[in-house]
């Protein structure tokens, strides 16, 4: 009769097996350690550029338009910049926090600035808090909005200024924004009287009218845009007569002068 066969392992085998898997173990160990130090060092960098950002100054920029006429519609949130039934009008509607948004700006400001200063053109910004969970903490797109509404009520002559400073100098979109200590230091060194933004601020005085114009906007059919997401609305958005502008001409804004 035939025996049944049998499985064996040697001694050393069974040796081997269990210096491999005491290998394994030991690297296992290792790549845990070695991970766990990553995430303590990035929480530890992150914090410190928190604390730096907390510190921060904002730098004033001097517009090149701090002399133009402004007019400040608190209900609509909206600024207008540039003298009174100049031929043309543009509406920009920004998020202070849009990435997008400083990229309009540092592309086109300079030509929007000078045709306002020229007589040629009124620029109604509209400050809108689209992007108001993508600062941390939250909020800080509608802080930055409400700050601007109050510069501009409070020294017309400021706005400008402030405007290009919070672009000059923008946070990074899922960063830390300004807070409203450093949001009111950049307004009182612009000439705001000392503690107007932090107090409308911590009101919320213009919280109401930053976001019902955010909602105009966003259910407006005319500036509905076609982007990666789908069609909707999006910062920024640029609109002659209640007609979107093609941006990305970049020759949009001659050719709205030209036509005026």
């Amino acid at each position: 009769m035939n025996a049944r066969p049998t499985h064996k392992r040697s001694r050393g085998g069974v040796a081997a097996a269990r210096r491999r898997t005491g290998a394994g173990t030991i690297a296992g160990i290792v790549v845990v350690v070695v991970v766990a130090v990553a995430v303590v060092v990035g929480l530890l960098q992150r914090a410190n550029r928190t604390d730096d950002a907390a510190s921060a100054q904002i730098p004033v920029v001097t517009s090149s338009a701090a002399g133009a006429p402004v007019a400040v519609d608190k209900a609509a949130a909206v600024v207008t910049m540039g003298k009174a039934g100049a031929p043309a009008t543009i509406d920009v509607y920004e998020d202070f926090l849009c990435p997008i948004c400083g990229q309009f700006e540092h592309t086109y400001g300079d030509q929007i600035r000078q045709a306002v200063t020229d007589g040629k053109l009124d620029a109604r910004y509209h400050v809108v808090n689209l992007l108001d969970d993508r600062s941390d903490p939250p909020g800080y797109s509608m802080a930055a909005a409400s700050a601007a509404l109050a510069v501009a009520e409070a020294d017309p002559g400021a706005f400008a200024s402030f405007h290009d400073s919070l672009y000059g100098a923008q946070p990074s979109e899922g960063g830390r924004g300004y807070d409203a200590n450093q949001l009111d230091a950049l307004a009182t060194a612009l000439g705001v009287p000392k503690g107007r933004v932090a107090d409308a601020l911590a009101s919320k005085e213009f919280d109401q009218a930053v976001q019902t114009s955010l909602q105009t906007a966003a259910t407006n059919p005319a500036l509905r845009q076609q982007t990666s997401a789908g069609s909707g609305f999006g910062t920024p958005t640029v609109a002659v007569d209640g007609r979107l502008v093609d941006v990305s001409d970049p020759n949009w804004l001659t050719a709205i002068l030209a036509a005026h």
